[in-house]
């Protein structure tokens, strides 16, 4: 509902598949609180599986309507990155997470898919307040179409270099973005 009420605060995507507001646009605390223990959740599982130190990079609350798609890809850069030319010689943005926030009793299609995962794929179906987290980096990974009503997400990815930490840094300028708060305030 958050959400809904704050469209004009939409400046993640293209549109062509799923807008969404960036945390840095979000200054509601309860609704932080929430992208909060979701990252500390997924650090210390990522840690806890494979020994690894990882950091919230980037993280934003979405919604797919009816038509929104996303073939398979790899999670390697942000447009954030690209854009400023801060690409290094490897990708960092090693792990990606999807919350769901509805599930399919509120919507139809949109499903995860991973096309390369076993001998057909595997496809997720999204319940709600239940998510996936997986090496965004390595596995090719898609959404199908939404078919009917609105699939809303928190994605999170997260990095191995320390360097890329997602900033706790607020603003209103809708041209600012992680990295540049990261350069003004280091």
């Amino acid at each position: 509902m958050w959400f809904k009420n704050h469209k004009h605060l939409r400046q993640v995507g293209d549109g062509s598949d799923y807008r969404g507001i960036d945390l840095i646009h979000i200054h509601t605390n309860w609704v932080r609180d929430i992208f909060n223990r979701v990252g500390h959740d997924v650090t210390s599982e990522i840690y806890h599986a494979v020994g690894t130190r990882v950091y919230p990079e980037m993280t934003a609350i979405n919604e797919w309507e009816i038509g929104g798609v996303q073939e398979p890809h790899l999670d390697t850069y942000s447009t954030v990155e690209i854009e400023n030319q801060a690409i290094e010689e490897s990708p960092s943005r090693e792990w990606t997470v999807i919350l769901y926030l509805n599930g399919h009793e509120s919507f139809r299609g949109g499903e995860t898919y991973f096309p390369e995962m076993g001998p057909t794929g595997t496809i997720i179906e999204p319940v709600a307040n239940e998510g996936i987290v997986f090496k965004g980096l390595e596995l090719k990974h898609g959404v199908y179409p939404v078919r009917r009503g609105s699939r809303f997400t928190i994605s999170m990815w997260f990095s191995n270099n320390r360097e890329n930490i997602l900033t706790d840094e607020r603003t209103k300028d809708f041209s600012a973005d992680h990295f540049k708060l990261r350069q003004n305030n280091p």
